[in-house]
């Protein structure tokens, strides 16, 4: 964390003092930009009425590359990609699941994880966000999952229907525990986004005499940020792919 302060050093030398001061000076602010998608499409098309067998699922890695990152996060530097197990079960009640579609998919989500300025190093990664692929299916299945977790999640605070602003054919957010966690369909596609950010060129942290009132208002603005700055250009990142 960034704490504005004077640097002094002082030295003897013979009969005179040497001394020199200046200021540490704040990050630049964290920039952003827009999605500019360039990968392949996945291309994948799952049976009729039934589930994609989760040996075809696509590497959540993937889904985001470098340069896709950078279109919309410009001061990115040194992502790394951590993979998330993802644990699929029979979302279809009407129909047994066929063998090989349940289970877990090593690689289903991937958290992306890099420095942006402020972040208190050049090696420090603690900007990031997620990417969790959570159904493949039949679109007609897909849809009906997404309607029934979209009521489910409805109750939630901070609930919002984004319908198809990021791009997907509908998503929607809640407040999650760290900042917000977004739920998106795209054709025969679901999936969940979520991240956050405590870098300093994000939003100024408030000094040690801050009032809670704005250490509050500091986090609220960096959670609306990385929501509608990062999140959002992810997701129309992934669903381009998805399309």
């Amino acid at each position: 964390m960034f704490r504005s302060r004077w640097l002094c050093l002082t030295a003897l030398a013979g009969v005179g003092l040497l001394a020199g001061c200046g200021e540490e000076k704040p990050p630049p602010p964290v920039e952003f930009g827009t999605a500019r998608p360039a990968g392949d499409t996945l291309g994948l098309q799952p049976p009729q009425g039934a589930a994609m067998a989760l040996s075809q699922w696509p590497d959540a890695c993937k889904l985001v590359t470098d340069g896709e990152l950078r279109a919309f996060l410009p001061q990115a530097k040194n992502v790394e990609r951590k993979p998330v197990k993802v644990s699929i079960i029979n979302f279809d009640p009407m129909a047994d699941a066929k063998p090989g579609t349940t289970g877990d998919v090593p690689r289903g989500g991937c958290e992306f994880a890099f420095n942006l300025p402020g972040n208190g190093g050049d090696h420090v990664t603690s900007s990031n966000f997620t990417v969790t692929v959570t159904a493949l299916a039949d679109p007609a299945l897909v849809s009906d999952k997404y309607r029934e977790d979209k009521g489910d999640d409805a109750s939630e605070q901070g609930f919002k229907d984004l319908a198809g602003s990021w791009g997907a054919q509908a998503c929607y957010s809640v407040d999650g525990v760290v900042g917000d966690k977004v739920t998106c369909m795209q054709g025969p596609y679901e999936f969940e986004l979520d991240g956050s950010s405590y870098a300093e060129g994000l939003v100024r942290q408030p000094g040690p005499d801050a009032k809670p009132s704005e250490n509050l208002a500091a986090a609220a603005e960096r959670k609306r940020l990385w929501t509608d700055k990062v999140l959002s250009q992810a997701a129309r990142t992934v669903a381009a792919r998805m399309s």
